[in-house]
């Protein structure tokens, strides 16, 4: 017996007598269950043990009045059922979590008692003394073993720095998934998620396989714990582990079938899961037919309903539900099964469930149309439209959004298909209601109408345009759509599909009158003078001081713009490419001959554009009251004008392309600094940030590149879909530190190429903490658009490429430390065509005011090849080629196990029929280069093809691919004449040339530490001029950043840089009309920009042999 075990004798003495314990055993007669009673009984419990000595139980006790002050008063139970059961009374409202600790069986005390225990464990953890840690749960182990302190023990094991603790953490989570018995102790298996994710960071499989599957094993054993459930369910959403969340889904159905959103959680996961292309196909196909038919059964319990307000439990409810069954039936059944769901009363647009949702409503006018069902599109298009114009019963127009343009659209092709005036009659008689002054609909709406009736006119039949080939009848409605709803933004693109379709004809008198001012009259910008100070402004500059008018204006210019050279050029050439052909043809507006682009056409419009932007500029933002985000409204004069310079430098584009003063970069430096002086008033407006950055990057100009990509504001998104416009080969342009301005200091290129795969790698959370709110929230459609959004960013053109060229420039910098350059981000094997890869690139928000039948002006503008799947796919291939050639670690022998992958699996380079398409002539050397590396790889290390016949010849043949692309590389560099200042080709060729010349030196080395007997002989020998060759290219890039450096050190750069935009051959006026003071800065800055480019071409160094 214990020395502190009391004996009889000691009865009635000390702390514990009868008293005290009657005092103590009366709390379990209680008729109010007292949620600290637990404490109680372990305090006594604790007392009896050790003889009533309370310093022993202090722990107890501590815990009993922690709890006392959590619960301040009891609750009623059931008069004489023991234990814990749900009130029928409440003395006082439960917080969430102690009602959640009551119903899971553990009481608060349970859970302070074991904080309190925990404490000295979580204390040690934090001091991060591990020895100590696992000492106290060792301890704690030897008393009571359990599954939760043994989960702690791995996870204080997992922290620990050592390899072998690791290594014994990460064969412990091994066995996880064998477990006999499965974990149910919900923390245990938070504990070994944890002690995971320090041994194994990232890799989703193994989560999948050892956490996914002992999350579902613990709702498995545990089917009626919902709580436990949903919190593994949403932990396999966040991991992307759809087949454990399918069946905790399905297991929650099942144990809980009078909760109707689990239904849904059911079919929605199930078809998640089908169309997740990293399962297997066959049971992609099970699950999805499963969904397809369990939601069919939904739909036809609804259809079959007598009440729609009292619908069965496992019936469609909501308008989500509704757009979860199209978008099911959309992938796995057909057309007909979907309109037949939107024909139903109980299912359609108008049902009661469908709470007007309006996708559901475009979704019957694009099947009605997909079927040809055209009569009924007509009569349904013409009912909604008459209720967008009619008063409900209270006389409001609560339904004016059924005069959406689809609404319209629709009704007129249906029209057409049918053939018959009587519904030409019905769509004029509607096009008229709606424009009746007594109509109420608000002007926004009405402009639909108007287009209607001008998409009425041009339609190529007899019924709908009698008298197509007549200007008489289709130019005056143009010019009176001008005239309504010219002061719109959008008059210009609601027009010009239409004005394409104008004959030769109808084109050149619609210019003579917009030329002529004859729909908006003259602006009178021609004889603008400045006001004096606090002069007010003139009546007779009404025309371009007024937003209304200026709109007006501009639609004005932008149809001029579109007659005079947008259409002329794309009829002269059906696509017309970046430089224009040697083929003449008739001039539109002047009835001279020239090529594709029109210089006297471009030269006087961008002239004229300008005048009348500089005039309506005049002022500043003050002068027109604008808020801080607000654009300026000139700012589209001045895109039209720079458009028209652009396009002039195209057709400068033969000749001294180098030099400072040809034509070519004179109109290129006058569009730019036009550019600069609208930035300067208009920093919100995005269009002129695109195109500086891209002339910059022409100019070879990356601080000023990066001072107006800093401007665009990047924001969440963005940095995927725009980060092209100048990330894109910046390892080749501008891998250094961007120069520091007063404003702000920009990052490094690094910098923002980190920036934006965190973009990335916090999406994943993000995206899938929004999932698992949509399932909570029953918005089951957002779940499968947020999932495209994922599939997307992780094969996107731009992940690849912060990838690529984060990897790059890494390389080029040797104090950096070592990176993979973020392959986590990407999807594994990103360099197999089987991959996916998406172009996620935003192109539209360039400004474009082409026609629709060729090139974009994006397009048109590009100096280089835009990015694509071809190059992109290459980047990834060649990367892995590097990877093997030049590894992270550096030591003296080959990674053999690198090796033997890379023999037994080859790289597959991709494959197109002209690759100058997609590549710069320096790109597409290096190509020649990696693809013959590889195969001589393959042939020389491979002994099994040296008996071969023709092997040696072969083998030859590709060395003197090598050779010979090594030689065009060479060519490239010596065919540049001008040098200073190094233009963006310039840079791109050198910094190019000297990677792939610093890559071929690997290449010979990694083949110097193979053993001579794994080696064909006759490979040492070609690797002799294949280095002779490489360290030639390093000399001569070197040589020419030499000359680079010595040139930019000359003064007299600034005057030159003014020269060329005012004084040089083929300025054509544009110069002469902005003020000289502003320019003279600006061409400061682009010196600057030009000689820190310099610092960058510093990082090129020379390799002895």
């Amino acid at each position: 017996m214990s020395s502190k075990d009391p004996s009889p004798s000691q009865e009635g003495e000390g702390p514990w007598d009868k008293k005290t314990s009657e005092k103590f055993e009366s709390k379990r007669l209680s008729e109010y269950y007292d949620p600290c009673q637990e404490a109680a009984d372990r305090s006594l419990k604790c007392l009896h043990r050790n003889g009533g000595d309370r310093q022993m139980c202090a722990d107890y006790f501590t815990a009993y009045r922690d709890c006392k002050k959590q619960w301040p008063q009891p609750f009623a139970l059931n008069p004489g059922r023991p234990g814990i059961q749900h009130p029928d009374r409440l003395a006082f409202e439960f917080k969430p979590h102690e009602l959640a600790l009551i119903r899971s069986g553990r009481t608060m005390a349970d859970q302070m008692i074991k904080d309190r225990q925990d404490a000295p464990i979580w204390n040690a953890i934090e001091a991060s003394n591990y020895k100590q840690a696992l000492k106290l749960v060792d301890k704690r182990l030897a008393k009571k073993p359990s599954d939760y302190l043994q989960a702690l023990k791995i996870f204080i094991r997992a922290r620990s720095p050592l390899a072998s603790e690791q290594t014994a953490v990460l064969a412990h989570l091994e066995e996880l998934p064998k477990r006999k018995q499965p974990l149910t102790d919900l923390e245990a298996i938070e504990l070994y998620e944890e002690a995971y994710g320090e041994v194994v960071p990232e890799p989703r499989d193994d989560w999948i396989r050892i956490i996914g599957e002992a999350r579902w094993q613990c709702v498995k054993a545990t089917p009626k714990n919902e709580d436990v459930s949903k919190k593994c369910f949403e932990a396999c959403l966040e991991k992307n582990d759809i087949d454990h969340a399918r069946q905790i889904s399905n297991s929650l159905e099942k144990s809980f079938p009078s909760n109707h959103a689990y239904i849904f959680w059911n079919i929605a996961t199930m078809f998640l899961y089908s169309v997740s292309s990293s399962y297997p196909e066959k049971t992609r196909k099970l699950w999805g037919t499963l969904a397809f038919a369990q939601i069919q059964k939904l739909a036809a319990a609804t259809k079959t309903a007598a009440d729609p307000k009292q619908l069965p439990l496992r019936s469609i409810h909501t308008p989500q539900e509704l757009l979860l069954l199209h978008r099911i039936t959309e992938t796995l059944g057909k057309p007909e099964q979907r309109l037949e769901y939107l024909q139903d009363p109980n299912l359609g647009p108008e049902s009661v469930i469908a709470k007007s949702e309006w996708q559901l409503w475009r979704f019957k006018l694009i099947l009605l149309g997909e079927v040809k069902s055209w009569q009924e599109l007509f009569d349904t298009t013409q009912s909604l439209l008459k209720r967008a114009r009619t008063k409900d019963a209270s006389g409001q127009l609560s339904e004016t959004g059924f005069s959406d343009w689809i609404v319209w659209d629709s009704f007129i092709r249906s029209a057409i298909e049918l053939q018959g005036h009587e519904y030409r009659e019905a769509v004029v008689a509607e096009v008229e209601a709606h424009q009746d002054p007594k109509c109420e609909v608000d002007k926004s709406w009405k402009r639909n109408a108007s287009l209607a009736w001008v998409k009425i006119s041009f339609a190529n039949t007899n019924t709908f345009a009698q008298r197509s080939d007549s200007s008489q009848d289709r130019l005056p409605i143009i010019i009176k759509y001008l005239k309504q709803y010219g002061t719109a933004t959008t008059a210009f693109t609601d027009l010009k599909p239409y004005v394409q379709q104008l004959n030769a004809d109808e084109r050149k008198r619609l210019l003579e009158i917009l030329t002529q001012h004859g729909v908006f009259g003259d602006p009178g910008h021609l004889g603008y003078t400045k006001p004096k100070k606090g002069e007010a402004t003139k009546p007779e500059y009404a025309g371009f001081k007024t937003e209304k008018k200026l709109a007006e204006h501009i639609n004005s210019y932008k149809l001029r713009y579109l007659l005079s050279c947008s259409l002329p050029e794309q009829e002269r050439h059906s696509k017309p490419k970046q430089h224009a052909g040697p083929t003449e043809a008739p001039c539109f507006s002047y009835s001279r001959p020239c090529i594709v682009f029109c210089s006297q056409c471009l030269g006087s419009f961008a002239v004229d554009a300008t005048k009348l932007y500089l005039a309506a500029a005049d002022g500043g933002r003050e002068s027109w009251d604008l808020l801080p985000t607000d654009r300026h409204p000139a700012d589209d004069l001045v895109i039209l004008a720079a458009t028209c310079l652009i396009k002039l430098s195209m057709i400068s584009s033969e000749g001294s392309e180098d030099s400072l003063l040809s034509p070519k970069n004179s109109y290129i430096l006058q569009a730019v600094a036009l550019l600069e002086q609208a930035a300067s008033i208009s920093q919100p407006n995005s269009q002129i940030w695109f195109l500086l950055i891209r002339l910059y990057t022409y100019l070879g100009n990356g601080s000023l590149a990066m001072r107006a990509h800093h401007n665009l504001a990047l924001k969440q998104i963005q940095l995927d879909t725009l980060s092209y416009t100048l990330f894109d080969r910046i390892s080749t342009f501008h891998p250094h530190r961007f120069s520091a301005s007063q404003e702000t200091t920009y990052r490094t290129p690094l910098e923002s190429l980190e920036k934006q795969q965190k973009l990335y790698r916090g999406s994943r959370g993000q995206i899938s903490r929004n999932t698992w709110l949509s399932y909570k929230h029953g918005s089951y459609n957002t779940i499968f658009e947020l999932k495209e959004v994922t599939e997307k960013l992780e094969c996107s053109f731009s992940a690849v490429m912060s990838v690529v060229e984060k990897r790059r420039i890494n390389r080029l910098l040797p104090s950096k430390s070592v990176s993979d350059g973020g392959y986590d981000i990407l999807s594994p094997n990103p360099e197999s065509l089987e991959t996916m890869i998406c172009d996620t690139n935003d192109y539209e928000s360039f400004p474009d005011y082409e026609g629709t039948i060729g090139y974009s002006f994006e397009e048109l503008s590009r100096f280089v090849p835009a990015p694509s799947e071809y190059r992109t796919r290459l980047n990834l291939v060649s990367e892995k080629l590097l990877q093997l050639l030049m590894p992270s670690t550096t030591t003296k022998s080959v990674d053999q196990a690198s090796l033997k992958a890379f023999l037994a699996t080859p790289l597959v380079f991709p494959k197109v029929k002209d690759p100058s398409t997609y590549l710069t002539k320096p790109e597409n050397c290096a190509r020649k280069c990696y693809e013959a590396i590889s195969n001589i790889l393959h042939s020389s290390l491979s002994p099994s093809f040296w008996k071969e016949q023709k092997f040696e010849s072969r083998l030859e043949a590709h060395n003197e691919d090598l050779r010979n692309a090594l030689s065009s590389s060479l060519e490239l560099l010596a065919g540049i004449k001008d040098l200073i200042p190094a233009f963006g080709h310039v840079l791109h060729a050198i910094f190019t040339a000297h990677s792939l010349a610093l890559h071929i030196l690997s290449f010979v080395d990694f083949q110097s530490k193979i053993p001579s007997k794994e080696i064909h002989p006759s490979q040492l020998d070609a690797n002799k001029k294949t280095e002779a060759l490489a360290r030639e290219i390093i000399q001569k890039t070197l040589q020419m950043v030499g000359t680079i450096k010595k040139g930019m050190d000359e003064g007299g750069w600034i005057d030159r840089a003014l020269d060329s935009v005012t004084g040089a051959e083929g300025a054509g006026g544009v110069g002469e009309l902005m003020d000289g003071g502003a320019m003279e800065f600006w061409a400061g800055d682009l010196v600057e920009g030009w000689r820190d480019g310099v610092v960058g071409l510093g990082l090129l160094k020379d390799v002895r042999g």
